[in-house]
């Protein structure tokens, strides 16, 4: 049998398939059953701030601010520590239950703020690491790419400031110069970054007239752009690299772990075929490996990377040239 174990930041992992955050993850059973099923790494369900204005939303309904000003700030402390006492109590129980596996927790960043202060009661709760999911929307078109950017990279400062945990960056796939990005982030503190985020996607409901979520599972054809940057930045980002989004399968995995990726998160796929997916996975790479002529991944990760291949432009441009003119 093939050696899949690997190392992330610091963490050595089993093998190199991680939960990403999602309902699956939100309570301990399900961290227990990932890690019952063969996961190398969990990542907890996301702390999101909207969750925290949600609470504010209902505990203020029908109060009328004006005539308690301390009131707002109250509230909003006590939103605030009900919402995370409950993600600490996520991290203990789930830490007392599995003592094998990495547990990462996660906190959806919609921006810089009092937020990046609990990363370090993250760390207390006895987190092994902690993801940052970050996604701005420029909703305005007084904002350039560069104070988005500046924003991803404040954000990142402010958690690294206040903990010592490995730190972990999902982003998507829109910037302007992601190696730029990327790179930039190494140096604020991000120990590796996530390739991509795959966000809400929105449709009209023509009946309701009203938006609604569409395509909420990846599809197994969507890892092709993660493969291609992970590829282009392997070894020249200052930082470690896991793939996202459409890994379904064995085949998929080992192509993103020869791409540079130290690990891959997974998702979609056990909500499609439920925990024992990651088993399948899991024994389809162990053949595949082999079959490769390698025994462990040492020696497989980078392996098709652009810095070790002999026409890197070809990762770049290649692509189009074959859809548009046919040439092989």
């Amino acid at each position: 049998m093939a050696d899949l174990g690997t190392y992330l930041m610091g963490l050595r992992l089993k093998n190199p398939i991680i939960v990403g955050a999602s309902g699956l993850t939100s309570l301990p059973d399900g961290v227990e059953k990932a890690a019952h099923s063969g996961a190398g790494a969990v990542v907890l369900k996301s702390l999101f701030e909207e969750q925290i204005l949600a609470v504010l939303g209902e505990e203020m309904a029908g109060l009328d601010i004006d005539s308690y000003p301390d009131a707002e700030a109250f509230l909003s402390r006590t939103a605030w520590e009900e919402s995370t006492d409950e993600y600490l109590k996520l991290i203990d129980e789930s830490k007392r239950r599995v003592d094998n596996v990495p547990i990462i927790a996660s906190i959806n960043c919609v921006g810089p703020g009092n937020w990046a202060g609990f990363a370090k009661r993250i760390e207390e709760a006895g987190a092994d690491a902690l993801e940052l999911n970050i996604a701005y929307v420029p909703f305005s078109p007084h904002i350039s790419g560069h104070e988005i950017e500046q924003k991803v990279h404040s954000t990142v400062k402010e958690a690294r400031l206040a903990t010592k945990l490995p730190i972990m960056v999902k982003l998507g796939n829109n910037y302007s110069s992601l190696p730029n990005l990327v790179h930039g982030l190494s140096k604020e503190g991000a120990n590796a970054a996530v390739l991509f985020n795959r966000f809400f996607r929105f449709d009209f409901n023509l009946s309701t007239m009203r938006l609604s979520g569409v395509q909420p599972l990846s599809s197994e054809t969507e890892y092709h752009e993660s493969l291609r940057w992970t590829a282009i930045l392997y070894k020249r980002a200052g930082l470690e690299l896991v793939s996202s989004t459409g890994i379904h399968s064995a085949d998929a995995a080992v192509k993103c772990l020869l791409a540079g990726a130290s690990a891959v998160e997974v998702c979609s796929i056990i909500y499609q075929k439920g925990w024992k997916a990651i088993g399948s996975i899991l024994e389809e790479m162990d053949s595949l490996v082999e079959s490769l002529g390698y025994s462990s991944l040492d020696g497989l990760q980078g392996k098709l990377s652009a810095i070790n291949a002999e026409k890197p432009e070809e990762y770049l441009r290649l692509q189009y040239i074959k859809a548009l003119t046919g040439i092989y």
